[in-house]
């Protein structure tokens, strides 16, 4: 079993008040959440003022979001350096590293594995491209327009300028703690000391942010909600219900699965340790953003071991989408409904090789899957207009996959952690 108590070498300083604070906050978030959507849809409906909602978009509701963010994304290089760093040094062999990072690396492509065929298959049972009316298909294409082949490569490129920082952060981190594992120095000591004094001061931060985050949530979700609409809710029905119907399945099959069979963490359990993080993924779409709130949750709320969570929720950063590979999957075969071209077995295999592919690499930025969704359409030869049809819902359901794709991590994190556990108690 997972240690329900960890000994004190590995348990995270929480102070006892912020511990009894823990579940008044996460009561807090959801109020955030009932209170920015209720006002959002109340502003849409009854807002007779533009120019008020205007102003309140301007000087409130986008500062706060933009300044939460900020914080959040400020801490991600300093906690992503210091966890892998820390993780990779206390593994006092190669072989060890190994034994983690393969463990590591199986489970991710299992689970991404798995995304792409339960999108594929929910896809195909449900069909939803055909219950759209060719009329209001025709509307939402035109309201967005088609998309200029080299607009879509103005945004890879831009989403990629975001990527390659992190990309590059996690390989030189690796690169330290492999280095820090070999070198039994006493300046090596020193930089391990150094690199958990700056995870905890890290932690500290986050948690003073995490006291405003209610407010953060209520700002968020009222803008979405504002923004948004409910009308294409009507129009795009059955593709949202597929696409949110495939991420609940994934977490059923796959992550309870795993944590339950691999990890011996009873799926409740697991769920009321991810309030937390599943809460500010679903609100912010951002798997980088919610990488502090991740660890925090893995080390204080899970008790995994840092050895094991740090590096898993480090590399689960980039290397694990599952959300997107389901996400992907359903809206090209959708696309591919909605203008009557049905997909062969064998290019449905291109699409789930390619979902799985992108379930392990996809950037986590808000609609950052937007490229892959353009590629696989391109690949599949259908038409790249067909994105105009789901645009208009994309931040909806980037908000529920980066969810799923968060708590993929940190069913990951609770597996990789009860392996380690099991090989450590049979060495001795």
């Amino acid at each position: 079993m997972i240690q329900t108590s960890p000994p004190s070498s590995v348990r995270p300083a929480v102070p006892q008040a912020q511990r009894r604070l823990r579940p008044l906050l996460q009561v807090r978030l959801l109020i955030g959440f009932a209170v920015g959507m209720g006002g959002g849809t109340l502003a849409g409906l009854f807002a007779r003022d533009l120019t008020a909602t205007e102003l309140l978009m301007r000087w409130v509701v986008r500062p706060v979001e933009q300044a939460f963010l900020l914080v959040l994304f400020v801490l991600i290089v300093p906690l992503l350096v210091s966890a892998i760093v820390s993780a990779l040094a206390r593994i006092r062999d190669t072989a060890g590293m190994r034994r983690v990072l393969l463990s590591t690396l199986a489970y991710m492509v299992a689970v991404s594995t798995s995304a792409a065929v339960i999108g594929l298959a929910m896809a195909n049972l449900f069909r939803p491209g055909d219950v759209v009316p060719a009329e209001i298909g025709q509307q939402l294409l035109s309201a967005h327009g088609p998309i200029p082949p080299r607009g879509w490569l103005n945004m890879a490129l831009s989403y990629s300028a975001i990527e390659r920082p992190i990309v590059a952060v996690i390989v030189t981190s690796f690169l330290a703690g492999i280095a820090l594992t070999l070198l039994r120095t006493r300046r090596a000591g020193w930089v391990l000391a150094t690199s958990e004094r700056v995870y905890d001061a890290g932690m500290r931060v986050l948690a003073l942010v995490t006291r405003f985050a209610p407010v953060a949530v209520a700002c968020f979700m009222f803008d979405m909600t504002l923004v948004f609409g409910w009308h294409l809710l009507v129009y795009l029905s059955a593709y949202v219900g597929v696409v949110i119907a495939a991420l609940l399945l994934q977490v059923v099959l796959t992550f309870f699965a795993v944590v339950w069979m691999r990890g011996g963490l009873s799926p409740l359990a697991f769920l009321r340790g991810v309030q937390e993080p599943a809460l500010i993924a679903f609100c912010t779409s951002s798997s980088n953003a919610t990488l502090p709130s991740a660890l925090k949750a893995a080390e204080t709320d899970l008790h995994l071991p840092p050895r094991a969570a740090r590096l898993v929720l480090g590399i689960g950063t980039v290397a694990n989408q599952g959300g997107t590979a389901i996400y992907t999957a359903v809206t090209v075969l959708f696309i591919a409904q909605f203008f009557g071209m049905d997909l062969s077995l064998d290019r449905q295999g291109i699409v789930l090789g390619v979902a799985a592919l992108a379930g392990m690499g996809t950037i986590g930025v808000p609609a950052g899957s937007l490229p892959t969704v353009a590629a696989v359409l391109a690949l599949n030869g259908l038409p790249a207009e067909g994105i105009g049809l789901v645009v208009g819902v994309d931040r909806l359901l980037d908000m529920f996959r980066t969810m799923v794709n968060v708590v993929g991590d940190l069913a990951i994190a609770v597996a990789v952690s009860r392996d380690q556990q099991s090989r450590a108690a049979a060495a001795h």
